[in-house]
């Protein structure tokens, strides 16, 4: 019997088309605020907030042909070290800062289990390691930064669930 891991997956939706995304974050501060005022009708809603959540679905529909939506999954720790080694500064001022630039376009080709734009599958070329980089070469820090907190957090959190199955141990003891 072979041993086999079963790695962490997450998907990650980019908006390529600035405008919109930046719309739709503004419309979501909005919606934060509307919320959180309380502003309450008689029928018991918060005519405010609908408002704002509803000019977000649409414009989140709007921008689906120009959503990238890539499925992502961690790398095993050899493949992940060899990332983190190749873009860490080794000498100078700057000694131990990892280029995140250099991590997200290592990482993301080798974690790349599949990428859609629009609902469509990218085709081969698109999702090369040159295109791949091109490509996040573009975006803004608003679109770069969830490619960034994904691979981080696919790659370096902890999993280990031996504190949490203690803690379960010792409450289900003294119930």
């Amino acid at each position: 019997m072979a041993l086999n891991v079963k790695l962490r997956t997450r998907t990650v939706e980019v908006i390529l088309d600035q405008d919109k995304a930046e719309e739709i974050y503004a419309l979501g501060v909005k919606l934060a605020g509307a919320s959180a005022s309380g502003g309450v009708s008689e029928a018991g809603g918060n005519p405010i907030a609908t408002g704002f959540a509803e000019q977000i679905e649409q414009l989140r529909k709007d921008a689906k042909k120009d959503t990238l939506v890539l499925e992502l999954e961690a790398l095993p720790f050899s493949k992940w070290q060899a990332v983190v080694r190749e873009n860490t500064v080794t000498k100078g001022d700057y000694a131990g800062m990892q280029d995140q630039f250099g991590l997200v376009s290592t990482a993301i080709p080798q974690m790349l289990k599949s990428a859609t734009l629009g609902g469509k599958p990218l085709p081969e070329e698109d999702m090369s390691a040159d295109a791949l980089h091109d490509l996040f070469g573009q975006l803004t820090d608003g679109q770069f930064t969830p490619l960034w907190e994904a691979v981080r957090d696919l790659n370096t959190s902890r999993a280990d669930p031996k504190a949490a199955s203690d803690l379960a141990s010792t409450v289900l003891r003294k119930a």
